[in-house]
């Protein structure tokens, strides 16, 4: 059926015909966008402020596995969105960027606001598009969203010019349903790899973001059946549940030292749905010096050339499926032993840690990370920040995604608040409690969009690890000892009290002494539970660094090769 109708009126129909309920942004002037959704279902979660409209568009798209859609304006609008584009293309998260940009009529007249849109995000999506005529703005959306949600996922944009905002749609109803495609490996890359896989008595199965949303079901099976070690990456935690006998915890950087003779003495890694990035793989250099890699990726991009091994373009899951039906011969009974005793030695550590800091006077992170795997549910999705104390998280066994926890963390790129945004996301995408860990710098980058989760009324918790600042300069800074101290990152007294905003919708608990850690936390869910957001804040120290980071070199440990 043709039928006329104006252009964001066409992209709102389009939307709701994708079935989304709620989108992000911060809409242009012109606020034509706002009209048409006013006649729609859809709610539209306008922001303070552009970036954080995509952090929480990530959260959103990372949690539910569907596409989510942010709208801004042009120019400068478009260009603050940059960052949350970054994250959204490391991340891998579904989403779809409609911006306005200069009439085709004022290009090249020194127009307000004018900029050259395209090439700014161009190296940031899988596909960008200025509709340049009427008849291509149906077509644009629906290549736009298929783009986005197939093969690697990641963000996509479209540019929305002043000028076909202006005029009417001619658009063929019903819309073109959105197709999900399988990416299926090529039974000889599966045969090759298997060629190595077969021979290994040592085996790694490393699980990357890529393997989100999971499979329940497969990845511990073929672990078992081939008796691997299983690793994540940062990203691929919530893909396996961490109280399994075989998970080892989080790969490179966070690996625990105690697992660390599991990567010497491994024969081969298998690398489902991970780019390899620099955090997953330090160490490696030492580590796996000869070891062959096995890569799997739907997407040729994330591929790392630096490794020797096999690589098979498809999906990870279905690979698992292929092998598993494969192995029949019994797992190595001296690698399991392996295995299990650098397990025990693990939370032999981390029990005598908390023993240790538990006789001290300051809370220390890994006994907030206790009470709060205490506390807390088992359905919780935990979202992660990267500063100093936040990324005590990352270190299994002081925290573990059990049962049907979630985790959503910052890509490589780590940028500060996309944790505390990405949790508002998180939240209107999933009925389960939404934690967001932060420390108290990222959050207050983050505070001015905390109003608009109020305003929306958006329940989740903030726990927000307090040392006055940013605590990883401060931390690598003291190392340093310069003479005079001429430069601080964080205050000369860690604030025991934050400047976070009075509403009748916000509750706010302050913990001081350890032992009203479990009390506290259990009254921030029991709040949670009538519907409100939290905030929790925990005074730490700049010195309550994992012992695996305290000898800092830029951005990485040192460590001897």
């Amino acid at each position: 059926m043709k039928t006329s109708m104006t252009a964001w009126d066409a992209i709102v129909r389009y939307l709701q015909f994708l079935g989304l309920e709620t989108i992000f942004g911060l809409p242009s002037d012109d606020l034509k966008a706002l009209s048409s959704l006013q006649s729609s279902d859809i709610r539209m979660i306008i922001c303070k402020d552009q970036r954080n409209s995509l952090f929480m568009a990530s959260g959103y798209a990372l949690t539910s596995g569907q596409l989510a859609v942010c709208i801004v304006g042009k120019g400068p609008a478009l260009t603050n969105t940059v960052t949350g584009l970054l994250e959204a293309q490391h991340l891998g998260a579904p989403l779809l960027l409609i911006a306005l940009g200069t009439g085709s009529d004022k290009l090249g007249t020194k127009a307000f606001q004018e900029a050259d849109q395209l090439s700014l995000v161009k190296p940031l999506v899988k596909w960008a598009y200025r509709v340049e005529h009427p008849d291509r703005l149906v077509w644009a959306l629906e290549k736009a969203a298929f783009m986005a949600v197939n093969g690697g996922k990641g963000p996509v944009y479209l540019e929305l010019p002043e000028h076909i905002a202006d005029q009417a749609v001619a658009v063929d109803l019903p819309f073109q349903p959105l197709e999900r495609l399988s990416s299926s490996p090529s039974s000889r890359d599966l045969d090759t790899a298997w060629d190595t896989i077969s021979q290994a008595s040592k085996p790694v199965l490393l699980v990357g973001g890529g393997m989100k949303p999971g499979v329940q079901g497969l990845i511990e099976p073929l672990a078992v059946k081939w008796g691997a070690a299983i690793f994540t990456t940062a990203s691929g935690r919530g893909t396996v549940d961490e109280d399994h006998p075989l998970f080892c915890g989080v790969a490179g950087l966070y690996t625990d030292k105690s697992m660390r003779t599991i990567w010497q003495e491994a024969d081969v890694v298998v690398s489902l749905g991970s780019r390899l990035e620099e955090t997953a793989t330090f160490e490696w250099d030492v580590v796996l010096t000869h070891t062959p890699i096995v890569q799997v990726n739907v997407h040729l991009d994330d591929f790392s050339h630096q490794y020797r091994g096999v690589k098979v373009l498809g999906d990870g899951y279905l690979a698992a499926e292929h092998w598993l039906s494969r192995f029949h011969r019994q797992p190595d009974r001296d690698w399991l032993a392996r295995i299990a005793s650098c397990k025990e030695e693990a939370f032999r550590s981390k029990e005598a840690y908390i023993r240790q800091v538990g006789t001290m006077p300051h809370i220390h992170v890994s006994e907030v990370l206790d009470a709060m795997q205490a506390e807390f549910p088992d359905d919780c999705i935990l979202v992660q920040e990267n500063g100093l104390q936040d990324m005590w998280s990352y270190f299994y066994p002081y925290y573990r995604f059990t049962g049907n926890r979630f985790s959503i963390v910052p890509s490589d790129q780590t940028s500060l608040g996309f944790g505390a945004a990405a949790a508002v996301g998180a939240s209107l995408a999933d009925r389960r409690p939404v934690v967001a860990l932060v420390g108290d710098g990222a959050f207050n980058l983050f505070q001015s969009d905390l109003s608009t989760a109020v305003r929306y009324r958006i329940p989740l918790i903030y726990i927000v690890m307090n040392n006055g600042g940013y605590g990883w300069l401060q931390y690598q800074l003291n190392q340093l000892e310069l003479p005079g101290e001429p430069f601080r990152f964080v205050s000369e007294t860690p604030l025991e009290h934050m400047n976070v905003m009075q509403h009748d919708y916000v509750e706010q608990i302050v913990i001081q002494e350890k032992q009203e850690l479990s009390e506290k936390l259990r009254l921030a869910f029991a709040q949670y539970q009538t519907n409100k957001l939290v905030v929790v804040i925990v005074p730490v120290a700049i010195e309550d660094v994992h012992d695996k980071i305290q000898h800092i070199y830029g951005d990485f440990p040192v460590y001897e090769k």
